[in-house]
């Protein structure tokens, strides 16, 4: 598993945004304190890795459970596209089509933690250089209010017309897993929010990317 850290910054249409960003750990001064770690080769691309997602293999059920005893999330709606801008808002969409998007798979959840709702999922891009290459610039579209990652649920594709939510997302192989978080009474997720720390952990690290791409490292 890549090295994680996370950068949290606020955007100028007051999107408050955790940076979860695969392959570097970053210190107080946003220098690199720890190596990368090399992704295996059987998912550093499409080439290698042809399967196409599908809706079972992220989504099999009607809730997810990170660990044993954990409360559950609990599935509200799924979705599985190849049109990869749908699930994004602003310039993030034309970046993914930039590098060979191909997919999108996400799913809309209610949250155990204080009716907190989600959407989370993985778009499929062509290689490991271009998930990383969108991911690192996923940051800058946030802050400036350019484009970021759009919630299910008829909430528009407006990014100035978003809820004022957290997005969270991570790189690993030619994947990007990402998360959107909304209050239930729609008011700002803020940056020491413990809850949707909790979930971004839960969902982006753990459950998409430690586990979903996770697995096909070990599938032939």
């Amino acid at each position: 598993m890549s090295g994680l850290g996370a950068l949290i910054v606020t955007s100028i249409v007051v999107l408050s945004a955790f940076f979860i960003i695969a392959d570097e750990l970053r210190g107080p001064g946003g220098e690199s304190a720890a190596p990368p770690v090399a992704v295996p080769q059987g998912i550093t691309s499409r080439t290698s890795d042809t399967a196409p997602l599908t809706l079972r293999e992220l989504f099999p059920g009607a809730e997810i459970r990170i660990g044993s005893g954990a409360a559950p999330y609990q599935l509200t709606m799924t979705h599985i596209d190849t049109d990869c801008p749908i699930a994004t808002t602003g310039e993030l969409g034309a970046l993914l089509d930039e590098h060979g998007c191909s997919q999108v798979v996400r799913a809309g959840l209610g949250s155990p933690f204080a009716g907190y709702r989600v959407t989370a999922g993985l778009f499929n891009l062509a290689d490991e250089d271009g998930a990383a290459l969108v991911s690192d610039r996923v940051g800058t579209l946030v802050e400036s209010g350019r484009g970021s990652f759009a919630a299910m649920g008829g909430l528009g594709s407006d990014p100035f017309a978003e809820p004022l939510a957290q997005v969270a997302w991570q790189h690993r192989g030619h994947f990007l897993a990402y998360c959107v978080i909304v209050r239930p009474d729609g008011q700002l997720v803020t940056n020491s929010d413990p809850y949707a720390r909790r979930i971004a952990a839960d969902l982006v690290e753990r459950y998409l990317s430690e586990e979903v791409v996770g697995r096909r490292m070990l599938d032939p």
